[in-house]
């Protein structure tokens, strides 16, 4: 058995999960997210519990239950306290600012970048002044993305961030949070070696 899948995942008292065939639906107080189980992946409701199974003991199978239940638990977790993802702009003159549902990024390219956010995440930008940034120089401004689903909340601050991913000198561009940034030494000029 695997024992991610084989554990129970407990209802709260404010969701209400309802299974159709492969389908699991789980309303909470901050949205509703359904979701589609793979092949030979099924799960039932008892006792305000759900239990996921597999058909068969498959290699593929067994990988896919603990998928599965933890894909569920997600959204339970969703449904009800949701998902917050942290990203910081760090650069001189970097700087991001929401309008409508886009992002309007200016990054050092010669143009804005303008990022379309989608509907179920929030964002909400923060700018950082030079007394707040004491452990982070040059830390100008972070983005809190706010939404109950998880899996499109990660490939959403991971797309935001591929755009001007941190680079390895100065550690100029966006990153996670608590993403470390390992750092080069620059050129040394003046060398007199084999001389």
């Amino acid at each position: 058995m695997s024992r991610v899948g084989s554990e129970p995942i407990i209802i709260p008292e404010n969701v209400k999960v309802e299974i159709k065939g492969k389908k699991v639906t789980v309303t909470g107080p901050k949205g509703t997210l359904s979701r589609e189980m793979n092949d030979g992946i099924s799960a039932s409701a008892k006792d305000d519990k759900i239990f996921v199974k597999r058909s068969s003991d498959e290699k593929k199978y067994r990988s896919l239950h603990g998928l599965n239940r933890t894909l569920i638990n997600n959204m339970i977790i969703g449904t009800t306290e949701g998902y917050l993802k942290k990203l910081m702009i760090i650069g001189t003159g970097y700087k991001a600012q929401p309008k409508e549902n886009w992002l309007i990024l200016s990054l050092g390219f010669s143009h804005d970048i303008y990022f379309e956010i989608p509907k179920a995440i929030d964002v909400k930008v923060e700018k950082i002044s030079r007394a707040q940034a004491t452990d982070i120089p040059n830390l100008q401004t972070i983005i809190d993305l706010f939404s109950i689903d998880k899996e499109l909340l990660g490939q959403v601050t991971a797309a935001i961030r591929s755009i001007r991913p941190p680079e390895p000198y100065k550690g100029k561009g966006i990153r996670y949070e608590n993403e470390h940034v390992r750092k080069k030494a620059g050129k040394i000029a003046g060398g007199t070696e084999g001389a």
